[in-house]
């Protein structure tokens, strides 16, 4: 049988780990030395690592999120010549395996120049590879009491299996993953659909959402049964701000949900940002909705990116129940 404590690794759990990340990050890059160009460099102190590390499960999935930046400092030789100076990693993210490596050396003037060129090129490539093992190790070290497997399994159809690392697919979407300018956040989903995504205030796992519903209406009724402010207002049992205009702002429910229509296409399709009031602050997902006439119903596929990990249950109960059954006894 199941622990227990955690059958099925169902339930959300989170483990904050930034104090693991510095102890970690300081024994496995801390003498890191280099050899190249007859120049040998050194890592000689983590200067700081600041940011978030946590380890979270989810339905199964064990996920390492994670935005650190790391301060270094290094010294270079060759022969009697030596130079310092520090590397700073902005950037050490469970979305990118590519690493951003700003190399200032302590003293100025040409002299300089051959002990940056260094460590740029050869001890950046050591510190990289030893930050490649970081997602891993971080789940080896600190998951083991959190995923808890069915000793009992056989088949494994009976326990969900956790999620491999969502790094590989989401390091191809590393860029949407980047906070915006204006503090908010954009989720960078994997093939599995889990994702990370980063506001101004948390860094933090997130979901696709699919669904389909079928109206016992055209595909023109039903588009603008989404989008026209009057019809909307029927369905939400309340005042709606919303027009069928890429690039205007919506909000429904009483300014609950807000978002930004960012294109439609008339009995088609809808696209759309898409956030609810208790998100992290600054946080969409992005919402798409596509319209099939059928013989005598319209289907609605919907498909929802960047929804909070620990709100996948309610935003799926929250569509059937405020938008689909909604807007169908709304038709009488």
């Amino acid at each position: 049988m199941a622990d227990w404590r955690n059958v099925g690794n169902w339930h959300w759990k989170e483990r904050n780990c930034l104090e693991w990340a510095k102890a970690y990050l300081e024994e496995k890059l801390v003498g890191l030395e280099a050899t190249g160009d007859g120049i040998t460099a050194k890592v000689t102190s983590l200067d700081s690592a600041t940011g978030d590390a946590d380890l979270n499960i989810r339905k199964g999935r064990l996920l390492a999120i994670y935005d650190l930046e790391v301060k270094l400092s290094w010294k270079a030789t060759r022969g009697d010549e030596e130079a310092t100076g520090r590397i700073v990693v902005p950037e050490v993210a469970h979305d990118t395996d590519e690493y951003v490596y700003e190399v200032t050396a302590s003293g100025s003037g040409a002299a300089q120049i051959p002990f940056k060129d260094a460590v740029r090129k050869h001890l950046t490539a050591a510190i990289g590879a030893r930050l490649a093992k970081f997602t891993d190790d971080l789940k080896e070290a600190n998951g083991r009491d959190m995923y808890i497997p069915d000793s009992s399994a056989t088949s494994g159809a009976s326990t969900p299996a956790p999620a491999a690392p969502a790094a590989a697919g989401v390091a191809a979407a590393a860029a949407d993953a980047r906070p915006a300018k204006d503090g908010g956040a954009r989720a960078a989903p994997g093939s599995d659909g889990v994702g990370v995504a980063k506001t101004s205030e948390a860094t933090f796992g997130t979901v696709e959402i699919s669904q389909t519903a079928e109206f016992m209406c055209s595909t023109a009724d039903l588009f603008a049964t989404l989008t026209d402010a009057q019809r909307v207002a029927v369905w939400t049992r309340g005042p709606a701000e919303i027009q069928p205009a890429a690039g205007t702002r919506f909000k429904l429910f009483g300014g609950h949900i807000e978002g930004e229509i960012t294109r439609v296409e008339p009995g088609e399709l809808i696209e759309q940002t898409w956030r609810v009031a208790t998100w992290p602050a600054g946080h969409y997902s992005k919402v798409r909705m596509e319209l099939e006439q059928l013989s005598s119903s319209a289907r609605l596929s919907l498909k929802q990116t960047g929804v909070p990990l620990n709100e996948e249950d309610a935003t799926k109960a929250n569509w059937d129940r405020y938008y689909w059954n909604g807007i169908k006894g709304s038709f009488g």
